[in-house]
């Protein structure tokens, strides 16, 4: 709403640094005003150097200061930059090109604003008016302002001073408080460069009147001479007449006014001469369609609607070389001709057309330039799986195609014997055929989709890839759980199949029902050949690995095979755990991976462990380093040794808990001691409870709480050589004794 209301109101600018002006004939101006701005009545003087946010102000006006608070009306002033010193007499106006080259100082933030329309076009419908401004020169004197391409060569040019605006409610003052008008802030150039060429049309057609040849630029035409024929310039062309009959071309030499000038590579000339044919029918050639370099390519011509003659009827050459009508195709703005040619090497060639070789009458006749053959590049990708160099006989994959040029695109041919192709919503797709092999180049046809009806699906050329692929079966690496499984019969005797990932459970009595299944008959002919490895590990309670029931195998896999059973092997034991590990082997040349999701080929493992009893019984040795005897006379029993019997329970992995109820015989003290009370050597029966934590396979270290039944003698106190002290110590043979231990072996069986 603000940005309406600055619109609406007039608009007052001064450059920052001048002198007060009157912005207003009566009234007052309502303050207050910022940074800079000096207010007095009816005049303002702007800052000497203004910032962004003073630079604008919007003041209220009012018939005088008492009214200041009701008033409505409104007028903006703006303290623009310093005036620019533009140098018109050097700079270049290039209406072609959209761009105005300015030469001068100050012109950073200068403004240039043009109005104009092209000769020929109704100003009521089309008018080509613009601002833009000069943001950063490109020295200290030159700067570029981009136009509108297409401005006519005497279009309005007006320069605005930086940060200034231009309309018809605007007043602009300059540094000295004077009144300037449009005129002031006229722009004409020193020079106007055309740099498109001035005649448009590729023919003249005299066959029913005077002829045309449109120009770009007829504004910039002083002079025009045909040599024998009668020519004039009128509004957007030139007018021909009275060519002679025998003349097949009209040559026109244009003059242009006064400071226009026609750019020619880097020179600058002041005319510019084109010869054209006189054409019966006017005919152009199909941008796009005239290549160079293309063996058995197809031209396209037009011809004006206004001709009546059959082209099948009549004699086309190119370069003086006959050609045969391939395809006519008549549409609303003329006639589509595809002609076949033998492909030509030239940068240029001439389509002609006669009535007949004894009559030679020239109907129709046009040159154009030839542009190289685009060249394709295509890529195959399967669908979720990536790119692939090489053609798949066993899944079509997807062709996307690129050129290196050319308004038209590369569409994939069948090749007999070497691969199909087929269209699916939008996609091509390529599949080499069953019996082929070896490499093969893609043969592609060029087309433009821009033609009309058939003529868009017509091969204007056809074209061989420049590198060949081979031709072979694309292998996807498959999910293998799909293709293998573990299956274990259950206690009633049925098999299970057991799902990956997950923990499973065998009954001991149908430890020796486990197999691998391979599934190759699942594997489609789509999918191609796979290869996998295949473990089978089996691992016993204390960790060790159970060899005769390991299994390592590299598979080869074919689609549509025969199932394969590999067993278990080996007598399982209670807790034996079951690990089948399957992967494929990763090779790149072989599978057709993902460019863009390198996780892995897919794999899986199944595991089962084989049920087994709660509790284990078994036998082993203990050596006890250092065993404390709590039981009066209390002391240390140094280095003992035993066999033990374990009771413990056993976890749900087949591994004991670390507690356990111990019984056996240990001899104890069989190192005699330091101290006065001497223990003798002695072999006793102990029951209790240890704390076993494994070490490894068959190994353990504990802690025990024994209640020990000694066979020994008299337990003796050291004399000192005293005969009177008492050498025998009373005792019980019952004791309870405690401390660590190593023990060693795992003999028994599980309850």
């Amino acid at each position: 709403m603000l940005a309406t209301a600055a619109t609406a109101s007039p608009v007052v600018q001064v450059p920052e640094g001048g002198r007060a002006v009157e912005v207003i004939p009566k009234g007052v101006l309502c303050g207050p005003v910022r940074g800079g701005w000096v207010l007095e009545g009816r005049t303002l003087k702007p800052p000497t150097r203004a910032d962004d946010a003073s630079r604008t102000l919007e003041l209220k006006v009012a018939p005088d200061e008492a009214s200041c608070a009701t008033a409505t009306d409104t007028v903006v002033v703006v303290a623009t930059g310093p005036f620019p010193r533009i140098d018109s007499g050097s700079t270049t106006f290039y209406p072609d090109d959209g761009r105005l080259e300015l030469k001068g100082a100050g012109l950073k933030n200068v403004a240039i604003a043009w109005s104009g329309t092209p000769r020929g076009v109704d100003p009521k419908v089309s008018s080509l008016d613009g601002q833009d401004v000069c943001m950063e020169p490109n020295g200290p004197s030159e700067c570029a302002v981009p136009l509108t391409p297409g401005l006519p060569t005497d279009a309005a040019l007006f320069w605005i001073p930086a940060y200034g605006r231009r309309g018809a409610d605007v007043s602009t003052y300059d540094a000295n408080g004077r009144f300037l008008d449009d005129e002031f802030f006229r722009l004409r150039p020193g020079r106007t460069v055309l740099t498109r060429p001035l005649v448009q049309s590729s023919g003249v057609d005299l066959s029913k009147g005077p002829g045309y040849a449109a120009v770009t630029h007829s504004e910039a035409i002083a002079s025009v001479d045909c040599g024998t024929a009668r020519c004039e310039v009128t509004e957007g062309a030139v007018s021909i007449r009275n060519v002679p009959g025998l003349n097949p071309t009209v040559s026109l030499r244009l003059r242009l006014v006064p400071r226009v000038f026609f750019a020619k590579g880097d020179a600058l000339e002041t005319s510019f001469a084109e010869t054209l044919p006189v054409l019966a029918c006017p005919i152009t050639a199909v941008e796009g369609t005239v290549l160079r370099d293309a063996e058995n390519s197809g031209l396209v011509m037009r011809l004006d609607p206004a001709c009546a003659h059959d082209p099948r009827g009549l004699l086309w050459t190119v370069n003086g070389a006959r050609v045969r009508v391939e395809r006519v195709v008549k549409a609303q703005d003329g006639t589509y001709v595809l002609l076949r040619t033998s492909g030509t090497n030239e940068p240029q060639v001439v389509v002609t057309a006669i009535t007949s070789r004894v009559d030679g009458t020239v109907v129709a006749s046009d040159t154009a330039d030839t542009q190289a053959a685009p060249v394709p590049r295509a890529t195959l990708e399967l669908p979720g799986h990536g790119s692939i160099d090489f053609v798949p006989t066993n899944r079509p994959a997807e062709v996307t195609v690129a050129s290196n040029g050319g308004l038209g695109r590369f569409v994939l041919r069948p090749l007999g014997g070497a691969y199909t192709v087929t269209v699916r919503e939008s996609a091509t797709l390529i599949q080499g055929e069953a019996t082929s092999g070896g490499f093969v180049s893609l043969r592609f046809g060029y087309r433009l989709p821009t033609l009309p009806a058939e003529l868009a699906t017509s091969d204007l050329f056809l074209t061989d890839e420049r590198v060949q692929r081979a031709v072979r079966e694309a292998s996807v690496p498959t999910n293998v759980e799909n293709l293998v499984e573990l299956i274990c019969a259950d206690k009633e005797g049925n098999d299970e199949r057991l799902s990956p990932s997950r923990p499973h459970r065998v009954e001991y009595a149908m430890r020796n029902t486990c197999r691998v299944v391979v599934h190759r008959e699942r594997l489609t002919p789509e999918e191609g050949n796979q290869e996998i490895t295949l473990r089978i590990t089996v691992t016993k309670s204390d960790g060790s690995v159970r060899g005769e029931s390991s299994v390592d195998q590299r598979l080869f896999l074919r689609p549509k095979g025969e199932m394969r059973v590999i067993p278990v092997q080996g007598n399982l034991g209670q807790y034996d755990r079951i690990l089948v590990q399957v992967a494929h082997v990763a090779d790149e040349s072989r599978y057709a991976l993902s460019t863009v999701d390198r996780t892995g080929l897919p794999s899986a493992q199944w595991t089962a462990i084989v049920r087994g009893g709660m509790f284990r019984l078994y036998t082993m040795a203990t050596i006890p380093a250092g065993l404390y005897r709590a039981t009066q006379p209390t002391g240390q029993l140094a280095i003992n040794f035993g066999v033990l019997s374990r009771l413990a329970l056993l976890n749900n992995e087949g591994q004991e808990r670390l507690l356990g109820i111990e019984l056996g015989l240990m001899g104890l003290g069989l190192v005699p001691q330091s101290g006065d009370i001497q223990f003798p050597p002695t072999l006793a029966a102990v029951l209790g409870l240890g704390l076993r934590v494994p070490i490894g396979p068959g190994a353990a270290v504990g802690a025990q709480a024994w209640i020990a039944r000694e066979f020994r003698g008299d337990i003796t106190r050291r004399t000192n050589g005293d005969p009177s002290t008492d050498t025998v110590v009373p005792s019980s043979k019952w004791s309870f004794i405690f401390g660590p231990s190593i023990s060693v072996g795992n003999v028994g069986f599980n309850l």
